[in-house]
C-alpha cells in the first residue's frame, strides 16, 4: 500500500504575486505537510514487510504475526497523521485561502486515518482467528472492509493530490514531475 505523496514546494523566488505575509504562512504551510513525507516513508516500508511475510505465512500463527505487524503500522501512522492534523490547526494562517486548503487538508488526512482505522479493524479479524476454520469464516468480512476502506482511500489520495497541486499553484511553486504516487492497494490474506 502507499498513501500518496504529498509534497509542497516553495522557492521564494517563484512567489512573486504574493505579500511577504502569504510567503511565510505557504512555507509554514509546506514545512508541517512535508513533514508526512517521513512517517509516509516509515508506513510503506512496514506495509511491504506485512506483505512479504504475509504472502510467505505457512501457518495460521505466521498469519497472525503478519496481520499484528500490519495492525501495529497502521496504528503508527494514524496516530502520526492525527500529529500532524494538531500541527495543521495550530498553524495561524490569516490568508483566507490557505487557511481553507488547510482545513480541505486536514478533513482530507482525517479521513485517510479513519479509513486505515477501517482497514486495521478489518485486519484485527484475521488476527483473531482461534483456527484455521476461523480464518475461513472471517476472510470474506475482512475483504469487503478492506476493499471498502481501500476504495476510498483511493479517492482520498486523488484529493490530496489535486489539493496540493492547487495549493503548489497559489503559492507559486510548481509540482515537480513524477511526485505522485500509487494510490493505496488493498492487502491479501492467503
Amino acid at each position: 500500500m502507499h498513501l500518496s505523496r504529498s509534497i509542497l514546494l516553495l522557492g521564494l523566488a517563484a512567489l512573486t504575486s504574493c505579500g511577504p505575509q502569504t510567503v511565510a504562512q505557504c512555507n509554514e504551510f509546506a514545512d508541517v505537510i512535508n513533514q508526512a513525507q517521513v512517517f509516509k516513508d516509515e508506513f510503506e516500508t512496514e506495509i511491504d514487510s506485512f506483505t512479504q511475510q504475509a504472502q510467505g505465512a505457512e501457518s495460521l500463527g505466521d498469519i497472525q504475526t503478519a496481520a499484528t505487524q500490519y495492525i501495529s503500522a497502521v496504528e503508527k501512522v494514524v496516530g502520526s497523521i492525527d500529529n500532524m492534523v494538531t500541527s495543521l490547526n495550530e498553524l495561524e494562517l490569516s490568508d483566507q485561502q490557505l487557511s481553507e486548503y488547510r482545513d480541505g487538508y486536514a478533513g482530507i488526512i482525517s479521513g485517510s486515518a479513519q479509513e486505515l482505522n477501517v482497514a486495521g479493524e478489518a485486519m484485527q479479524l484475521v488476527a483473531d482467528a482461534e483456527s484455521e476454520a476461523d480464518l475461513s469464516n472471517v476472510l470474506e468480512e475482512f475483504q469487503g472492509k478492506a476493499n471498502t476502506a481501500f476504495t476510498r482511500l483511493q479517492s482520498l489520495s486523488q484529493d490530496e493530490a489535486t489539493l496540493v497541486t492547487d495549493i503548489n499553484s497559489y503559492c507559486g511553486a510548481e509540482v515537480p514531475v513524477g511526485t505522485e504516487e500509487a494510490v493505496p492497494e488493498a492487502p491479501t490474506a492467503e
